[in-house]
């Protein structure tokens, strides 16, 4: 029977289950890819596929898309027009390259032909690796050692002696059993 300490217990269940550094860094660059094109389109549905096929943590992902659209409103979009124009248009060594591409079958319906596009996912590769290191940093460094901090604090102690917390606590140890 489905009750409802079921649900709240797999939202976190699922929030935890690819919780490394290496796949919370990868959530936040796909926030990183989501943020910087435009959402409309072909391409941003292929990302959100991304979303839910590879071991990524989702609630990074959730999490970093609205600071990384934040900068793309505030200005992004303006840099990724401009350099998507300059790799479509000016760039003329690469017009075989785009020939080639846009011929192709299934990559010509996602809109690479676009300045913001192509523009944003080239922007989101020079900053992928930095953005990669950075959010493998930041959690190594500060969340593992705050989360530690956090369980042991009165607050959660007092916190896990309520009934209705140990319910879901249990509902989330065998769901995580489930899924192992």
């Amino acid at each position: 029977m489905f009750s409802f300490v079921d649900i709240p217990a797999r939202i976190v269940t699922l929030l935890e289950l690819n919780i490394t550094p290496a796949q919370v860094a990868k959530g936040v660059c796909l926030g990183l890819f989501l943020g910087f094109i435009p959402l409309n389109g072909p391409m941003a549905l292929l990302l959100f596929l991304f979303f839910f096929l590879f071991k990524i943590n989702r609630l990074s992902t959730a999490i970093t898309l609205p600071l990384f659209k934040l900068l793309y409103v505030a200005g992004g979009s303006n840099l990724a027009d401009r350099l998507g124009g300059y790799l479509l248009i000016d760039a003329s060594f690469l017009t075989g390259f785009w020939s080639f591409v846009t011929g192709l079958p299934i990559v010509a319906l996602l809109d690479l032909n676009n300045t913001l596009i192509a523009g944003g996912l080239a922007l989101s590769s020079i900053l992928l690796l930095p953005v990669y290191f950075i959010a493998k940093f930041i959690y190594i460094r500060f969340i593992e050692q705050n989360i530690r901090k956090i369980q042991n604090s009165r607050f959660a102690r007092r916190f896990a002696k309520y009934k209705a917390v140990n319910t879901v606590i249990k509902k989330m140890d065998t769901l995580r059993s489930k899924t192992e």
